[in-house]
């Protein structure tokens, strides 16, 4: 199988292959013939776990599951890491490793690990060369992944362990107007606010309740926008998130479409099924609020460089949202003003099925099956060991992320008290299977260069060049004209 892939590999790199991005998820096709017949080959020499309905048990042969990917595992490494901003030495995935070895000594694990640059196309390339098992952050990538789904049916007291699941609309597995499980989170990343409480006590604005809105953000940003009345320094009532990245942008948007619940998409079977609509009032509305909240971020926020998420006692902005909320707790802690911080949710959803929760966010590292996989039942094994395992859940925890489990949970509430409220809400609440790229308010595969179109926009209406009626025209065209093209 590996000389007939590398045969393929040519041929489909020349037809294009997926293109490099951020650590955002962003999904991008890949080619289903060629996938289609390397997993022909694997299928013929081996039965799935969810075929069988049994678990893998204990292996009498000696067998390797290849792991490949980005993620944590890259930025550890296998002996661990140096954090350069809070000074903590963070340990390596040899932890993971060993744990697994004690547990099923004849199943060895060989992790390839590679970074955030050129990571889709690296993962191309290493399924069609034949052998890998599990794609760490694969979930996006749905040509080359297993659809999970089954395995999830066969094994029911799995799902009750962990928060959430990697859920794609694809016409990869399935029609569009279906989700597909395509992977399981290893680490969670909810979108977190943190508020300055001394910003807040010096302009004498209260700090929010629960059920605050995005009209109560704005209100708060205004006031806590100018020169600080106890300091004399400049404040910014507001920071936007990944203002300094066109592929991860559009986070702000979906957060806020999510909270005036502007549905976009209905689903049909195919793109050319499907009705895409930018041009109702919820889009609009979705896209005012977030130029007005860019009156009162930075300059460098609105032009998106240099922008500094670092939590840091010279802290100049009243709200931020971020991921990564352990992580900036540690880095708080390390610069003695964790206390200085409220951690809080995102503002209210305020119609719809999920009225009254936090806006929608959930990142993620993740792992999926390869389809290729000659492996699938030790593959599903390991799967579920990485998302559950106490070790690799104090491993996540160490190194300064969120474990997908509430026991592992349990880590981060040691380290941060009830600053973990908010994250516990987030994970809560978030609706199942939610996925920030493949929802109903936005979706960044299957319509075109809707993404970059909306990264453009952003910028645009940050930086007065356009308005939100016309931004709404400029995505509704761009995804009608990509529509047209495929027709």
């Amino acid at each position: 199988m590996k000389k007939h892939l590398t045969l393929l590999m040519g041929t489909v790199m020349a037809a294009g292959l997926l293109s490099g991005c951020g650590s955002s998820g962003d999904e991008t096709k890949a080619v289903e013939s060629t996938v289609a017949a390397a997993e022909q080959s694997a299928q013929a020499s081996q039965t799935t776990q969810a075929e069988s309905g049994g678990e893998a048990g204990t292996s009498e042969e000696e067998i390797t599951l290849h792991v490949y990917g980005p993620g944590l595992f890259a930025e550890q490494g296998e002996k661990g890491s140096l954090d350069m901003i809070t000074g903590e030495e963070t340990p390596g995935y040899d932890v993971v490793v060993n744990k697994w070895n004690e547990l099923h000594p004849n199943v060895h694990v060989e992790i390839e690990a590679v970074p955030w640059e050129n990571w889709q196309s690296s993962i191309q390339t290493a399924v069609l060369g034949g052998g890998i098992d599990l794609i760490l952050h694969g979930a996006s990538i749905c040509d080359l992944v297993e659809p999970l789904d089954s395995y999830l049916e066969a094994d029911p007291e799995f799902r009750k362990q962990i928060y959430a699941v990697e859920q794609r609309r694809t016409d990869a597995v399935n029609d569009l107007s279906v989700s597909t499980t395509t992977g399981i989170q290893y680490v969670v990343d909810p979108m977190i606010v943190y508020l300055d409480k001394d910003i807040f006590e010096h302009y004498g604005v209260e700090l929010p309740g629960e059920d605050w809105t995005w009209e109560d953000m704005l209100a708060m940003a205004e006031k806590m926008t100018g020169i600080d009345p106890v300091t004399g320094k400049q404040t910014y009532g507001v920071q936007l998130v990944d203002t300094n990245s066109t592929a991860n942008s559009f986070f702000n948007y979906q957060m806020m479409a999510s909270g005036f619940d502007a549905k976009v998409i209905t689903y049909g079977k195919t793109p050319l099924d499907s009705k895409v609509d930018f041009t109702g009032d919820g889009t609009v509305k979705a896209l005012k609020m977030l130029q007005d909240l860019g009156q009162y971020c930075s300059s460098n926020v609105r032009e998106g460089v240099n922008v500094d998420k670092t939590l840091t006692a010279e802290n100049d902005t009243a709200i931020r949202w971020d991921q990564s909320a352990y992580k900036h707790y540690k880095e708080a802690k390390a610069a003695g003003v964790e206390d200085k911080f409220v951690f809080w949710n995102m503002p209210a959803i305020e119609a719809g099925e999920y009225k009254g929760k936090p806006s929608a966010f959930m990142g993620s590292n993740n792992v999926a099956i390869c389809k290729t996989s000659e492996n699938k039942e030790w593959a599903w094994e390991f799967l579920k060991f990485i998302s559950t395992d106490e070790t690799v859940s104090k491993w996540v925890s160490d190194c300064g992320r969120i474990p997908n489990n509430p026991s592992g949970m349990e880590f981060v509430k040691t380290e941060m008290g009830d600053k973990v409220q908010a994250i516990n809400r987030a994970m809560e609440e978030i609706p199942d299977g939610f996925n920030n790229s493949t929802n109903d308010f936005f979706y960044n595969v299957s319509f075109g260069p809707v993404t970059s179109t909306m990264g453009v926009v952003i910028s645009d209406l940050l930086n007065q060049v356009t308005t939100p009626e016309e931004a709404v025209k400029t995505l509704q065209n761009s995804v009608d004209e990509y529509l047209k093209s495929i027709q």
